[in-house]
C-alpha cells in the first residue's frame, strides 16, 4: 500500500554508558573501554518497566472523556514491547490517544473521531452489556460530528477495527483474519448507527458494509498490531473513502512495521506519563 512512514522522527535517542571487558577469574568490576550505546524509546521504556512486576502506571488520555484516571499495568507494557503477546485493551486505549494527537498535528482532528475500546466490550450472555455499548456508540456519534469514527473492537479474544462514516452511510470492518464481525456485535453497531442516521439525516436506509482485503495475520497473537497499523494508515494518509480500493493488500506485517508501532506507542507513553 505504500503507507508506511519512517520512524526517524519518532526516535528519542539517549546515551547509555556500558563497560566492555572480561571479569573472568576475578570478582572485581570488569575493566575495559567505555562507549555510548544508542537506546530508543522502546528499549528505554522496557528498562523502566522490567522490574515493576504488575505495578500500574498513571497516564493521561485524551481520546474519550470516559478514559479518565487511567492506569496501565507494567506487565501489559512489557508484553507489547517484547512482542509475541496478545495486546491488552489498555494498549489500544493509549493508541487511540496517540492517533488523536497525530490528527491534531495533521489538522484532521475534526475529520476523525475515536471510540474507547474498553467502553465497547460486550458479553453474549449479559444483555445489559450490549445495551451499554449501543448507547455509548450512539452518544459518541451524536456528540462528535466527524467524517469517520474509528472503533478498535475486541470480541472473543480477537481485535478488529470498525470505521463508521455517517455522511456516507458506510461501515467498514477491518479484520486481519479476513472474517466478518459476529452477528451480535453487528446488531449492536447497526442499531446504534441506524438510530443516529435517522435522527441526524432522516435516513432510514440501512448502511452499506464493506470488508476490505486488508493485511492478513499468520499467527494467533498479532491482531492488535494490525488494528494499530490500519488506524495509523487511515489517519496518516487522510483516508475517508474508497476503502475497498485503498485497502487491497493482504500482505503480512513485517518486523519493521511492528517495531515502528511499538516505537510510536512508547514515545506517546513518555509524553503522557505522570510518574
Amino acid at each position: 500500500m505504500g503507507l508506511s512512514q519512517s520512524t526517524d522522527d519518532n526516535k528519542c535517542i539517549e546515551k547509555m554508558e556500558v563497560v566492555e571487558g572480561s571479569g573472568k577469574g576475578s570478582c572485581s568490576a570488569a575493566k575495559g573501554s567505555t562507549k555510548g550505546v544508542e537506546v530508543d524509546d522502546v528499549q528505554r521504556l522496557l528498562l523502566m518497566v522490567v522490574k515493576m512486576a504488575d505495578r500500574h502506571l498513571e497516564i493521561e488520555l485524551s481520546h474519550c472523556k470516559s478514559a479518565i484516571n487511567f492506569y496501565i499495568s507494567a506487565k501489559c507494557i512489557r508484553e507489547l514491547l517484547v512482542g509475541f503477546h496478545w495486546l491488552d485493551v489498555s494498549i489500544l486505549q493509549v493508541w487511540c490517544t496517540y492517533i488523536l494527537r497525530l490528527c491534531i498535528d495533521n489538522s484532521s482532528s475534526e475529520v476523525y473521531g475515536f471510540m474507547d475500546p474498553a467502553m465497547c466490550i460486550h458479553y453474549d450472555d449479559v444483555p445489559s452489556s450490549a445495551t451499554k455499548v449501543r448507547n455509548y456508540i450512539q452518544d459518541k456519534l451524536m456528540k462528535e460530528d466527524r467524517v469517520c469514527h474509528l472503533l478498535p473492537l475486541i470480541h472473543g479474544d480477537h481485535w478488529q477495527l470498525i470505521v463508521m462514516c455517517p455522511r456516507d452511510n458506510i461501515v467498514v470492518v477491518f479484520c486481519s483474519l479476513h472474517h466478518g464481525i459476529d452477528k451480535d456485535t453487528k446488531k449492536i453497531v447497526s442499531t446504534a448507527f441506524e438510530v443516529h442516521q435517522f435522527a441526524n439525516y432522516g435516513n432510514r436506509k440501512k448502511a452499506t458494509w464493506h470488508r476490505p482485503n486488508t493485511r492478513k495475520q499468520h499467527n494467533s497473537n498479532d491482531c492488535g498490531y494490525y488494528v494499530m497499523k490500519n488506524m495509523l494508515d487511515i489517519v496518516s494518509a487522510n483516508i475517508t473513502g474508497s476503502w475497498m480500493q485503498v485497502f487491497d493488500d493482504p500482505t503480512e506485517l513485517i518486523q519493521e512495521d511492528s517495531y515502528d508501532l511499538r516505537l510510536r506507542w512508547a514515545k506517546c507513553f513518555f509524553e503522557l506519563y505522570k510518574g
